[in-house]
């Protein structure tokens, strides 16, 4: 193999100035969807055969042409082995090692989900110590003889929760749900199609799984990202677990979790027995509310045996610092903010905050899909009571805040059709409204949670002019 040097040590950047875009993650680390997409990472910018993942795929079209039926002539969903050193990877590497921006990077690049990127993650901390390693084991033209030691491994969308800001790509029971009541189409959900659905079923089960099972065995693995569906409703999560505490293994391995923490125990297994096991770990715990608001927003959610989950995490060691309430800022969410607030402070945890990410105005349970005066008034209330008791351990939510009263409203973002879709939207959330029974047997509904603003619950309801003329 022909070796090349860092790239600050043949001249392309000097040493002062090193290279700013190297990432250890394509030398490192593997990702693949529950619709077994592999990407570098979950928030590169890459092609994409079903739908946007999350913010980061890099347009709306897809491979292939989608037929009328749903399926997709040439998804062939890959292994590892055919992935690792294919020729897209080994360009990928080529670039990043020569100090090339590469656009798959973007949400990197630009900080596009947050201030902290997941460069920083693996390439200043999580990985720092392999950077020569990824030189010299790389050759002129990205072949690399390294293989991933990091995992985030989506095995299947399996999930007890429909939350209001997921759906059927990330949730099995959005899906059922989708199926019953006819809401989907094969040309907007392919993957859903019973032949698509198949042949990823297969493919996650005898390739993907094997893939991660072995790396489990050999006992190579560095770090794992349990995200899902839902991780611990997955056989595996518990399996490899178990498989590396009885190896004696747990203690090389850096444990993240995303995880709606419905449950920690599963059969003879409980989570908090090999949590401390762990070279390190991170729960990031969502939630997005207390209470009966957070069970609106989380469908399925029992806030109480959460609460219970949660405090069992922060009594174990490290606990406080290591058990993270991962909040998706929502537009009936803001109105617990500050009960919300007030439990983290309670439990001295850290909250980690996001907005609903919206594509398009019609994701009107975003906050910023409301009329910008109503936004500027409510997050101003809360930043007053917030900004006096927060640590720094609830900065995040402070600063996710103040970036909503500059970023644009839906109205300010597509004036031309924000309105038109406000309706399209409005009219979706009913459906779910009536499937769902929301009112039934004590549970709130969005009139309940609107209602405490009137002018807010006005601007909900207003008429659909165009909609009531057809």
């Amino acid at each position: 193999m022909s070796k090349i040097k860092p790239i600050w040590e043949h001249g392309s950047v000097s040493p002062d100035s090193p290279n700013k875009v190297f990432c250890t993650a394509p030398w490192t680390h593997t990702y693949i969807s529950p619709q077994s997409e592999r990407r570098m990472c979950c928030a590169s910018r890459e092609e994409h055969q079903f739908q946007k993942q999350y913010i980061d795929a890099s347009n709306d079209e897809k491979y292939g042409e989608v037929k009328e039926s749903g399926t997709i002539d040439d998804y062939k969903p890959i292994s590892l082995k055919e992935h690792w050193n294919s020729p897209y990877m080994m360009d990928i590497r080529k670039k990043l090692m020569a100090g090339e921006k590469i656009p798959q990077c973007d949400v990197c690049n630009d900080s596009l989900l947050s201030n902290s990127t997941y460069r920083q993650w693996f390439t200043g901390f999580l990985f720092n110590n392999k950077i020569d390693q990824c030189f010299e084991e790389t050759d002129e033209n990205g072949y690399t003889t390294m293989e991933p030691i990091s995992f985030d491994y989506r095995f299947s969308n399996l999930c007890n929760f429909k939350c209001r800001m997921c759906g059927e790509q990330l949730s099995s029971t959005w899906e059922t749900e989708k199926r019953k009541h006819d809401l989907w189409t094969p040309e907007a959900q392919p993957f859903m199609v019973p032949e698509n659905k198949k042949i990823i079923e297969t493919f996650q089960k005898e390739v993907v799984e094997e893939e991660f099972w072995d790396a489990i065995c050999r006992g190579i693995v560095e770090e794992i990202y349990w995200v899902g569906g839902e991780p611990l409703m997955y056989d595996i999560h518990w399996q490899s677990m178990d498989r590396l505490s009885e190896d004696n293994n747990l203690h090389k391995v850096h444990l993240r979790y995303n995880s709606n923490l419905s449950r920690v125990r599963y059969k003879d297994y409980y989570l908090y027995d090999w949590l401390p096991q762990a070279k390190d770990w991170t729960m990031c715990a969502s939630i997005d509310g207390t209470g009966p608001i957070g069970e609106f927003v989380r469908t399925g959610l029992n806030w109480e045996q959460w609460d219970k989950n949660f405090r069992e995490g922060v009594a174990l060691p490290g606990g406080t610092d290591k058990m993270i309430m991962d909040l998706t800022l929502t537009g009936p969410g803001m109105f617990d903010l500050k009960n919300f607030l007030d439990y983290a402070l309670e439990l001295d945890v850290k909250i980690e905050t996001k907005r609903m990410f919206a594509f398009h105005a019609d994701i009107v349970l975003s906050p910023m899909a409301w009329p910008r005066h109503i936004l500027d008034e409510i997050v101003n209330d809360v930043l007053d009571y917030a900004r006096p008791i927060v640590t720094e351990k609830q900065q995040t939510l402070i600063r996710e805040l103040e970036q909503m009263l500059v970023s644009p409203t839906h109205q300010e973002a597509w004036p031309d059709t924000a309105e038109d879709q406000f309706f399209n939207g409005r009219r979706y959330q009913q459906i779910l409204h009536h499937i769902r029974k929301d009112g039934e047997n004590g549970r709130l509904t969005l009139g309940d949670i609107y209602g405490q603003h009137p002018e807010l619950w006005m601007w909900w309801n207003r008429p659909d002019r165009k909609h009531n003329q057809r």
